[in-house]
């Protein structure tokens, strides 16, 4: 169980001061601006249960009025944590074309921060594995948040075995702890397939990854039952799949080149959305027009092409939030044999389609 913890500071001493020279605000002054008692503002700073979301809301914002700052070293001692966690970023997600990560970290830290923690970004080398290791061996995080699941993950068993808690962003396999978060991509490639038949699309193509990722193989078989659904057949040279930019945008120009070619595409990432939109452009057509174009993210790419795509928006806000009170409720209350959480996605509509 988690000690209390006190964040007013000591009552009788004098009141810390601002570099101007004003006394910083204490948990007194946010209870009287929140119109509640002491102890409901340190149960909403603690995370604890027992008051409704619209107290928590007024107690948040007295705390950010008064621009009020618990003192979180002191925090920390008494509650014999760190209130930090870690993320691991996996080698793939540091390449450059990976822009949907940046968004999602940016949610995970804003996430974290509305909690009162810090989040501590790391990587590996050779044995991914040592970090995790070192990181729980000096109680460096209270404990993980992890995405790019591999179903029966390494990170996952590990940290399983060892008895620190975690969420991960994608599912987990059925042996291991189910504190995972993750987007139906089945579900979310057939809802961009019903929309572009609904606005009467009949020829298509779909450009994706040739990766093992499951959430790849799930936004193809999406696309596939999508148009099965509606008595659409696709050949086989109209599904295009990649391991580089580069070698999509051949496609895809050979693609389009064709005597016959698609009217839609759907595509796997907003990145590869934006290759098939310069690949269209390149040969003279007009993207919304001549050509629908889809994406899956709508995150910062979404908004750089031109039109701006209409995309399978990934809500990372939150799905960060979830993550981060999983992995709360993981640290405070011990294994809760919690089960994963699907949050759905929804068709943010640009002019690409």
């Amino acid at each position: 169980m988690i000690p209390e913890v006190n964040v007013a500071g000591k009552d009788n001493e004098d009141r810390a001061r601002t570099p101007g020279g004003k006394p910083r605000s204490d948990i007194n002054d946010v209870a009287r601006l929140a119109g509640v008692s002491r102890q409901t503002v340190s149960n909403v700073l603690n995370n604890r249960t027992g008051y409704s979301e619209e107290t928590r809301n007024r107690v948040q914002a007295a705390i950010e009025e008064l621009d009020y700052q618990p003192h979180r070293a002191a925090r920390s001692l008494r509650s014999q944590r760190t209130m930090q966690l870690g993320y691991h970023m996996p080698g793939e997600q540091l390449a450059a074309e990976n822009i949907f990560v940046l968004g999602f970290i940016q949610a995970l830290v804003r996430a974290a921060a509305d909690r009162g923690h810090h989040v501590l970004v790391f990587t590996g080398q050779d044995d991914e594995l040592e970090v995790f290791r070192e990181l729980v061996a000096i109680r460096g995080v209270d404990g993980f948040i992890l995405s790019g699941s591999r179903v029966d993950d390494p990170r996952a068993r590990y940290l399983q075995q060892a008895g620190v808690p975690f969420a991960m962003f994608g599912r987990t396999a059925p042996h291991l702890p189910q504190t995972w978060v993750d987007t139906d991509s089945v579900a979310a490639a057939t809802s961009a397939v019903d929309y572009l038949v609904a606005r009467g699309h009949e020829a298509f193509a779909y450009v994706g990854y040739d990766a093992r990722n499951y959430w790849d193989v799930e936004r193809l078989e999406g696309f596939r039952k999508g148009l099965a659904d509606h008595g659409i057949r696709v050949a086989e040279r109209s599904v295009v799949l990649g391991h580089s930019l580069e070698a999509v945008h051949g496609d895809v120009l050979r693609l389009l080149g064709r005597k016959r070619r698609p009217t839609a595409i759907v595509s796997g990432s907003d990145v590869l959305a934006a290759v098939v939109v310069n690949a269209a452009k390149s040969l003279g057509l007009r993207v919304g027009q001549d050509l629908a174009v889809t994406g899956f993210d709508g995150g910062f790419v979404q908004r750089m092409t031109e039109p701006v795509l209409t995309s399978v928006r990934i809500p990372v806000d939150r799905i960060a939030a979830e993550l981060i009170s999983c992995c709360l409720r993981e640290i405070d209350e011990g294994p809760t044999a919690a089960v994963g959480v699907l949050v759905p996605t929804e068709i943010a509509v640009g002019g690409s389609a």
